[in-house]
């Protein structure tokens, strides 16, 4: 996982020559592959986490791919309410493309609300705008044509170029951070990124029982993944 860091021994330069360093090396050693997060407004005395260089993680992911050949490049997680679904589908497509198959696409919320302020979006309506905004892109990558209509996005006979290299789609990972999004995101048939922020080994155990009798009980195939 490469959250990017932008300290303060650091220029910005040398915080994307070290993010690059680090990808090269993971080539070099045989890794399965690099995920990197997705940070906003981060300063070094802030709330929002460890300022990073990792604002616009698609176009870095997309810069690890072309000098890279084997290693799979993931992001820890994208966080879609922040952003257009057709236009995300659109940049997720063409990125698989380029990297002909070697990208995992996590996806999230965030718990960082300054991401929201920052792009002056309410927090409240993250979880439906995400619900939202992965049925749209699920829909764009597999049907030739699609409309849609909810809450928050409307799109009439649209017709989304290019597809994904990876079928139907690359590998959909989600951040499951609380009690409650262990079942949602087992209903949705994601695999799953998880830590141990705010529960104990016990807790998770739990909640990883949640989201795999919610995953089979979907009618999705297995019992879902779970990366720690």
């Amino acid at each position: 996982s490469m959250e990017c860091d932008y300290r303060p021994d650091l220029t910005q330069q040398q915080a994307f020559d070290e993010a690059f360093s680090l990808a090269d090396t993971a080539e070099e050693m045989e890794f399965d592959g690099v995920w990197l997060a997705e940070r906003h407004f981060a300063t070094p005395r802030g709330s929002a986490g460890v300022p990073s260089i990792v604002s616009a993680p698609l176009v870095l992911a997309t810069a690890i791919a072309v000098r890279t050949s084997k290693l799979r490049v993931g992001t820890g997680v994208l966080v879609l309410p922040l952003g257009h679904p057709i236009r995300m589908a659109e940049e997720v497509a063409t990125l698989d493309n380029i990297c002909q198959g070697r990208f995992d696409r996590g996806v999230g919320r965030s718990g960082f609300t300054r991401s929201y302020e920052g792009y002056d979006l309410s927090y409240e309506k993250s979880r439906s705008r995400f619900l939202e905004y992965l049925e749209v892109m699920r829909r764009s990558w597999t049907e030739d044509t699609f409309s849609y209509e909810g809450d928050t996005y409307k799109f009439k006979d649209v017709s989304v170029i290019p597809k994904p290299y990876q079928k139907p789609h690359p590998p959909l990972w989600a951040a499951a951070t609380t009690r409650e999004s262990f079942s949602i995101m087992g209903g949705l048939g994601l695999n799953i990124l998880v830590g141990l922020r705010g529960m104990t080994v016990t807790d998770l155990v739990d909640a990883i029982g949640d989201y795999r009798e919610s995953y089979s009980g979907a009618g999705y195939g297995g019992n879902g993944k779970v990366m720690l």
